[in-house]
């Protein structure tokens, strides 16, 4: 008896390393990366080397966009293809930051980090993919383009929140 039950023991315990192995296996290689996107940032306040001027701008375009992507995921949701079309291309057209020209101290655009402005023409062409999918009316490519959308604001905001440079 003592034998069976030291048996149903050790099986027990086996059987729980492997699940708790298996659920390690079964998590995406991605999940470190997943973690830090989804934690906040270190820091939220806008970046101290942004003058007034230049926060002014930006929290007039991010207003802009966050009107667009509320009214983009409403019309996703119920599969309007006319306004997921119609906000795409104001969300692909919307007005945007020029790279800087000279790099001088005195130009606002050359205080935004690069990876701001690769992120601007990522989010441009995510809603263009996003427009596209709106004329095909193709509901996974809406929703995919959406999630690819969301994504390309979700990193810019890390390179704004980060103040990397």
């Amino acid at each position: 008896m003592r034998s069976l039950v030291r048996e149903l023991v050790l099986g027990a315990s086996l059987f729980a390393s492997a699940c708790a192995n298996n659920r390690a296996a079964q998590e995406p290689p991605q999940q470190a990366q997943l973690t830090r996107a989804i934690s906040p940032p270190r820091r939220l306040e806008p970046p101290d080397y942004l003058p007034e001027a230049a926060r002014l701008v930006l929290r007039t375009l991010m207003a802009s966009h966050a009107h667009n992507m509320g009214d983009l995921m409403s019309a996703i949701m119920v599969l309007d293809y006319p306004r997921i079309h119609l906000t795409a291309e104001a969300v692909a057209s919307d007005a945007s930051l020029s790279r800087p020209l000279t790099h001088d101290a005195s130009e606002l655009n050359a205080l935004l980090p690069e990876d701001f402005f690769r992120q601007q023409d990522a989010l441009r062409a995510q809603a263009r993919i996003l427009v596209d999918a709106a004329q095909r009316q193709s509901p996974y490519g809406v929703a995919d383009a959406y999630g690819r959308l969301s994504e390309s604001c979700v990193r810019c905001h890390y390179v704004y929140r980060a103040g990397s440079r």
